[in-house]
């Protein structure tokens, strides 16, 4: 049950609207807070014709929807429906401002008809199919992405890196240098959408990688609404790419700062794929080390003609290497494919090569 009632009632004119909207489509609630079976209770019953066919909805409600929240209300509206009078068709539904798209999957699977306030729309009645598939509403993208950037972003990066491992709250913290109840609150966010299995419990609990493709599936959609982040270029005279890259780390190793080469200078060094690269983008801790790295290779700031970009960054925490690969430090294989796909040119193509060669999903 929604906390604010204002909230659900919007829920539920939103679902009559739109099935009004359908041929010969016509909804009414039939009642709220509704007694089921001996103990159950669901937030509401609404009676619809469509296409001329009626059919009663047994409607839960919730704010969001991810796929361990709909399992649970599945199995809630799978124990009322076996309350109910067997004299008409009575379709379990879920209504959400927004319903992620596992969770979405879920529900088709289980036939449970679902509605969100972007216009998605699913009705599987017996005499009446109805579909319409919309994205997530903008309004509640931010939360659904919400792992995606930040110190969570840093955390899911480093769970995806590890995924082979169990990880507690502790060894992530710790490794991320992000703090314990932000590390707790992006594994909760995990469990959410079953992208990590669980053992044990309480301050020794431990959760590992489920669903490597699912996590990456969801990145790169999030990655793809986004703005590319900002990029000063420099030009450092008589280099190619590769020697550029090897520039770099002799400059930061001198001015001690931490640094990390990635999108396609890096994805050649991971799987290569193009016969020469005449680009480098990396990111370097910010502050007067990362300035004093750029003095040492005598980088000019140029609006066009660049070969060493630098990608913004705000915190230490934001530059991570996973591996060196000739004498150049390497952002992870993860990373250096986000940042392939905002790339341009043949960037994409970069990408989905490395996917297969590296990512294993």
């Amino acid at each position: 049950m929604l906390k604010y009632e204002a909230e659900e009632r919007e829920l539920l004119d939103g679902l009559i609207g739109a099935i009004g909207m359908l041929p010969d489509g016509h909804a009414e609630i039939d009642g709220l807070e509704v007694a089921i079976g001996p103990r159950g209770r669901v937030d509401a019953l609404v009676d619809a014709q469509i296409g001329g066919q009626a059919v009663q909805l047994l409607v839960e409600t919730k704010r969001e929807a991810f796929p361990r929240d709909v399992r649970e209300t599945v199995w809630q509206l799978r124990n009322h429906l076996a309350h109910m009078p067997a004299n008409r068709e009575i379709l379990p539904f879920f209504i959400a401002r927004a319903i992620s798209p596992g969770a979405r999957d879920i529900l088709r699977e289980e036939r449970v008809g679902f509605y969100d306030l972007g216009g998605s729309l699913y009705i599987p009645a017996r005499h009446a199919f109805v579909y319409v598939d919309r994205p997530v509403p903008k309004k509640n993208a931010k939360s659904f992405g919400s792992l995606f950037h930040g110190q969570k972003a840093r955390v899911v990066q480093a769970i995806f890196d590890r995924r082979s491992e169990w990880l507690s709250v502790k060894e992530l913290a710790e490794s991320t240098e992000v703090s314990p109840a932000t590390v707790s609150a992006t594994l909760t966010e995990l469990e959410r959408r079953e992208w990590v299995d669980v053992e044990g419990a309480g301050p020794s609990k431990l959760r590992r990688l489920r669903s490597a493709k699912a996590l990456i599936d969801a990145w790169s959609s999030y990655v793809a609404d986004q703005k590319p982040p900002k990029l000063a270029r420099y030009y450092v005279p008589g280099s190619n790419a590769l020697e550029l890259a090897q520039q770099l780390d002799r400059a930061c190793r001198d001015a001690d700062a931490g640094y990390a080469v990635t999108a396609e200078a890096a994805a050649q060094l991971y799987a290569p794929y193009l016969s020469s690269i005449s680009q480098v983008k990396c990111r370097i801790e910010p502050g007067r080390r990362q300035e004093e790295a750029l003095e040492r290779l005598n980088a000019r700031a140029v609006s066009e003609g660049w070969n060493l970009g630098l990608i913004e960054t705000r915190a230490r925490g934001d530059v991570t290497v996973a591996e060196s690969i000739q004498d150049v430090r390497l952002a992870s294989p993860l990373q250096v494919y986000l940042d392939l796909l905002q790339g341009s040119g043949r960037s994409r193509e970069m990408a989905a090569h490395l996917r297969s060669e590296r990512l294993d999903a």
